[in-house]
């Protein structure tokens, strides 16, 4: 019996179909079915506990948002869009300052380029729980020394001013080593003939990446801007592990879980605030694709 790219004749015509159903029935399971639901008891005053009613509303839950839960709602995306932009922004900047820095084959710099991806390997919890200890305000190690150099005192994640910083700045620490990683793909697809025709013409470093290293750069930074901000609209576990929403750190995700499953849950509503998370995603990412992709035209 002949052999052919999908097994024998005999099964030739059901086996690419068995093997699309397998990933077809698992996201029909996991994937749209738990959509769908969040998108009908989002229309609902279900509280989430087995066997009480679904008390169908309409659209009682996204009134209340614009309503009686104004405030709530408005500080957790007024967060949530603080903390995407630090984090696109500072990510950004650190990883292609990186790249610049480790984009040629010396020796050693194979080892530096690990070490500055190795903390995206790292559990979040491992990370916050780190973190945790370096900034306790009590035995931690970077209260001394800011004493020490500034003469300040603060108790870092506990305190408003400073928790939100402090989170997005631990984010970019774990992130940046991808966005360098990325830049670095970017640079070296860049031919050297460019810069040597930059250099007899007297270009200096600034104009040479002004005007050759980052328009050239034009589809890594589209890249990278993208998956981080998107990465960063539901941000829930880092936030969880270092300062459970509070002080001033409680963005949408956050919300939207305590809401559906904290001590007095809303599943209703909480769903609701899946779905305005849906929506705040898809205008985000649909904004910054239309902007980033017209740049790389221009560029």
């Amino acid at each position: 019996m002949s052999t052919i790219p999908f097994g024998t004749k005999r099964t030739r015509r059901w086996l690419p179909w068995a093997s699309i159903a397998v990933p077809t029935i698992g996201w029909l399971v996991f994937g749209l079915f738990p959509s769908v639901s969040t998108v009908f008891f989002s229309f609902t005053e279900y509280s989430g506990f087995p066997g009480t009613p679904l008390h169908f509303c309409g659209l009682c839950n996204y009134s209340n948002a614009f309503n009686s839960s104004w405030s709530d709602f408005s500080a957790s995306v007024t967060v949530t869009l603080k903390y995407i932009a630090g984090v696109t922004v500072l990510q950004i900047a650190i990883g292609l300052g990186l790249a610049l820095l480790l984009r040629h084959r010396r020796r050693g710099f194979g080892l530096y380029r690990a070490l500055i991806f190795m903390p995206q390997i790292f559990s979040v919890t491992i990370v916050g729980v780190l973190f945790s200890l370096v900034f306790d305000p009590q035995n931690g190690p970077a209260e001394p020394i800011l004493h020490g150099a500034f003469g300040i005192n603060t108790a870092f994640l506990g305190d408003k001013n400073w928790a939100l910083s402090l989170v997005v700045l631990i984010n970019v620490w774990m992130f940046s080593g991808y966005t360098m990683l990325v830049y670095i793909a970017a640079l070296r697809r860049i031919p050297p003939e460019l810069y040597e025709a930059a250099s007899l013409d007297g270009a200096g470093r600034f104009r040479t990446f002004r005007h050759i290293t980052w328009p050239l750069l034009a589809n890594a930074t589209t890249v990278n801007v993208f998956l981080t901000a998107m990465g960063c609209v539901g941000e829930y576990a880092l936030i969880r592990v270092l300062t459970d929403g509070n002080y001033g750190t409680k963005t949408l995700g956050m919300y939207m879980f305590d809401t559906a499953f904290g001590v007095n849950p809303s599943l209703g509503y909480g769903s609701m605030l899946a779905v305005a998370q849906f929506v705040i995603t898809l205008v985000i990412g649909s904004v910054l694709l239309v902007f980033l992709r017209r740049r790389e035209v221009t560029l």
